[in-house]
């Protein structure tokens, strides 16, 4: 059956009537058959991990083979496919979790929610994670016990269930912190009222699409001078507020071109660009290809895998 591309609301993939819960554990063992999720979206974290076997990964523009033990990293907003192909023996687990679960660790939100997703690129890292033989073992056990949990839903599963996902999130966490440089510190988070100003501006620039913000409004919303928060920005996100606006631009427009109905004219004013030949040029510029062969590029998978 053909599987267009889409955005995914519900974390609930069991397709079974239920409440839709901020987390879910799931998982897909394919033997000769193969399986594939085509390109699609959504609000939500997923940890996608290889138990055994391969798979064909794709995160925005970016393919790579994932194998046994592989954790993959798919932030929120963020365009991605899963290929096992054919006579390809795989197993993996698909964990998703509202970045919210974190909101009474406000730090830890920030980093997960907005801040990885945005330095990881910058600073060449991949999206997939690969632990030690030790941590690998431990981890490969708290996942298996998060899926039986949620599987068998015994009486407080919720809670048994958040505890492993912390845990996988902490390791997460602190693995990734490991391979950035050094001045990717907290030398600029401590000031607590800023930041809670700060994480709000970022809520309403990824959440409610505002796109055309500019600098100057940006630095009122934060209730600090257009020079403090030139500087304030840049010492937390390690870019210009100008250049990161641009990244949440071109990441709208991944999402918007898996919508073959959409012309790139109109992609271009959803996404707050004024032209589009500048749009065409920027996106370029930032995923390495043109706009028109990113959409072509994600919409053969599904059409590659069927035939």
């Amino acid at each position: 059956m053909s599987q267009q591309p889409y955005f995914e609301q519900n974390k609930n993939q069991s397709r079974l009537t239920d409440i839709d819960r901020p987390f879910y554990v799931g998982s897909q063992t394919t033997v000769h058959e193969g399986y594939q999720i085509a390109s699609h979206w959504h609000y939500h974290m997923e940890i996608i991990y290889i138990a055994y076997g391969k798979a064909s990964i794709t995160v925005g523009n970016h393919s790579f083979e994932a194998e046994q033990g592989a954790f993959i990293l798919i932030h929120p907003c963020e365009v991605h496919s899963v290929t096992v192909q054919p006579l390809q023996p795989s197993k993996h687990y698909v964990i998703g979790f509202d970045p919210d679960m974190l909101s009474p660790l406000p730090q830890l939100a920030f980093e997960l929610q907005y801040y990885l997703p945005y330095t990881t690129p910058l600073h060449g890292l991949t999206t997939w994670l690969t632990p030690g033989e030790q941590d690998g073992i431990l981890l490969h056990t708290l996942i298996e016990e998060m899926y039986e949990e949620y599987q068998i839903r015994a009486f407080g599963f919720e809670l048994a269930v958040s505890s492993s996902l912390f845990k996988l999130i902490l390791w997460l966490l602190r693995y990734q912190r490991t391979r950035l440089s050094s001045t990717f510190t907290d030398d600029a988070v401590e000031d607590t009222k800023k930041m809670a100003a700060f994480r709000k501006l970022l809520v309403t620039i990824n959440e409610e699409g505002m796109l055309s913000m500019s600098a100057e409004e940006a630095a009122k919303l934060c209730m600090m001078s257009y020079s403090r928060f030139a500087s304030f920005f840049k010492g937390v996100m390690h870019t210009s507020f100008t250049q990161y606006v641009l990244f949440i631009k071109i990441r709208r427009a991944e999402q918007l071109l898996l919508d073959p109905t959409k012309s790139i004219t109109q992609i271009t004013l959803e996404t707050g660009f004024n032209h589009t030949s500048y749009f065409i040029k920027q996106f370029k510029r930032i995923k390495g290809v043109s706009p028109k062969r990113y959409r072509r590029e994600r919409l053969q998978v599904t059409s590659d895998y069927e035939e």
